[in-house]
């Protein structure tokens, strides 16, 4: 009996120092990370950077939206409830066929792989597979034949205006300020697929799969603005979309922008990119693609108008509103003034300045994104909800 005590007890020790080991791991992980470790399922692991969820994900796409509907099922649930059925249905007046008919035609066009993340999503998030097409539409609603313009505002600084520190980006993502409501349902999901593809992080609201602002384990980040027209293809793959695939199957500048030439967006769009050595913009017509360099040595700023010399100039100042133009002559007197001194600490300073006090911030600013692509390193802000808080995705980044 003593033996057999002794056996137990050693056994339970094993147990005890082998949870022990796997809880140190995680927690080491998540403190390198700058993370703070909440739950796992299924090899995905569920952190918090402030209030900002993070998520990451690993497998083929099915077991990633497994993942992530299991991980977030709480905040996926009162989201869908808050946005879909109280704010769209219930105050907006969308009828339920309108909604599915929006949502549906963009889910349509995804290619199979980021369908599949979705559908996962469905298998355990308690939610269903048409609820789950829905929310990933939850910015598209109020958009689809009512687009505008004079939303977003990117600004990078390299060489000369960092002292030779590392690039460093700064994004404003702007829009309606109906979305503030939604703000506080801000993931970072990170994908590391099992296809040999770039781990990607997409920046985004809980349960929408498309890339507005992303980086991928290479240090390549892009980021879109809104283009200078109205107008809106439903034949064609969403750019939000492609952009995903970009971040997957490109490492950098040069290989992304042979990608770019090929591809004509669903909208008119201003795409930001850079990598570890410096940035540009690609401004999309819905018939052309135009790449656009620094205007100043070490210092790139675009707002929602085309300003490339290749333009026509009725294509470039038609139809665009006067915020756009001063959002962009305020970032650039600011990248001016702050030359040789940009760090993350600079850009946040930059980002929160608002635009009556000469910056870029305005209303509808809905969160907010500073970059180091050679870092692998991110901060994030939702105005009134979340201050700065910074994002390690370098441990995030595997897909072993």
């Amino acid at each position: 009996m003593k033996k057999r005590g002794q056996t137990i007890l050693i056994t339970a020790l094993c147990l005890f120092m082998g949870s022990y080991a796997v809880a140190v791991a995680e927690t080491s992980s998540a403190s390198h990370s700058g993370l703070t470790f909440i739950s796992k399922f299924e090899g995905g692991k569920l952190y918090r950077s402030g209030q900002i969820r993070v998520v990451e994900l690993r497998g083929n796409y099915r077991q990633m939206g497994r993942q992530y509907g299991k991980l977030l099922k709480d905040d996926l649930t009162i989201l869908y409830h808050d946005a879909i059925e109280e704010f769209y249905m219930q105050k907006q007046g969308f009828s339920p066929e309108r909604l599915k008919t929006i949502a549906t035609s963009i889910f349509n066009l995804y290619p199979q792989r980021y369908k599949e993340i979705i559908y996962g999503m469905a298998e355990t998030s308690g939610l269903g597979v048409d609820k789950h097409i829905l929310l990933n539409a939850l910015e598209w609603f109020p958009k689809i034949n009512h687009l505008s313009f004079d939303r977003c505002s990117g600004i990078a600084a390299w060489g000369a205006y960092t002292s030779g520190g590392p690039l460093v980006f700064g994004r404003n993502n702007d829009d309606d300020i109906l979305f503030k409501t939604f703000a506080r349902f801000m993931v970072v999901a990170v994908f590391n697929g099992d296809d040999g593809t770039i781990p990607t992080a997409l920046i985004n609201y809980i349960g929408v799969i498309y890339n507005a602002t992303g980086m991928n384990g290479n240090g390549l980040f892009t980021e879109l603005n809104a283009g200078p027209w109205m107008g809106f293809s439903l034949d064609r793959v969403s750019i939000f979309v492609t952009l995903f695939s970009f971040l997957q199957d490109y490492a950098s500048l040069s290989e992304i922008d042979k990608a770019f030439n090929a591809v004509l967006p669903a909208l008119s769009t201003i795409v930001n990119t850079a990598d570890k050595d410096g940035a540009c913009s690609y401004e999309s017509s819905l018939s052309d693609t135009r790449r656009r360099g620094a205007e100043r040595n070490g210092l790139l700023v675009a707002t929602n108008h085309f300003v490339g010399s290749t333009w026509k100039i009725s294509q470039v100042r038609d139809n665009v509103g006067s915020l756009t133009m001063k959002r962009r002559a305020n970032l650039l007197k600011l990248g001016e003034k702050y030359k040789g001194q940009f760090s993350p600490a600079t850009m946040m300073t930059v980002l929160d300045t608002p635009i009556d006090r000469g910056g870029a911030t305005v209303d509808g600013t809905i969160y907010q994104v500073i970059a180091i692509p050679a870092r692998l390193t991110l901060w994030i802000k939702v105005p009134g909800f979340q201050e700065w808080t910074e994002i390690e995705l370098g441990p995030l980044f595997t897909n072993d």
